[in-house]
């Protein structure tokens, strides 16, 4: 006897189900959602930046370069008084590009353009340093475990005499952090 079995095939116009591993991925990668903690990271590049850019003529690549028909500028980024980063820009005049503006403009550009591109390179100094020196440790203390507590209490029942020291650390017992634990546990030993 021949049998023939079918498989359930989803149409083309059915939503296929979605693996739990890919939806958690899709609200990981939701940077939108305010909820996202990348949203933090986010929030403190979101502002004004007050970036002052300074042109002059770079006489010093003029000087070592000593060729007629060099335009030469030099572009200096800063904030608040800090050097961010040097650009330099050059243009030649001559028979093929007779068109000065266009000239000077591209050596202008390209010093600006190299400047910015430059700072890139020390962005911490853009952003605000309001959180820079967070850490990333948990302000809550992690609770000591099951186990812990258990050991410790023997220890206590063990080594502690004084009955209103006993009470003391079987009142705390409930809410000792497992740093705090590990560390009793350890004078408790020795």
């Amino acid at each position: 006897m021949n049998q023939t079995s079918y498989r359930s095939r989803l149409s083309p116009y059915q939503l296929k189900p979605q693996h739990p591993i890919d939806v958690m991925r899709a609200k990981v990668y939701d940077v939108q959602d305010k909820e996202n903690p990348i949203r933090a990271e986010i929030e403190k590049c979101i502002g004004t930046h007050t970036i002052k850019a300074v042109v002059e003529e770079d006489r010093q690549t003029l000087d070592a370069m000593g060729v007629d028909g060099l335009i030469s500028f030099l572009c200096t980024m800063t904030k608040d008084g800090r050097v961010l980063s040097q650009g330099r820009g050059s243009a030649m005049i001559g028979p093929q590009n007779r068109f000065f503006q266009r000239t000077v403009a591209c050596a202008f550009n390209s010093a600006l353009a190299d400047a910015a591109i430059r700072a890139t390179k020390v962005l911490d100094q853009l952003r605000d340093k309001s959180g820079a020196e967070e850490t990333y440790e948990d302000s809550a203390p992690e609770p000591a475990t099951d186990k812990q507590r258990e050991y410790l209490k023997q220890l206590i029942q063990a080594n502690v005499r004084d009955e209103s020291a006993l009470a003391t650390w079987m009142n705390r017992i409930g809410e000792i952090s497992k740093s705090e634990a590990s560390d009793a546990i350890k004078s408790f030993k020795n």
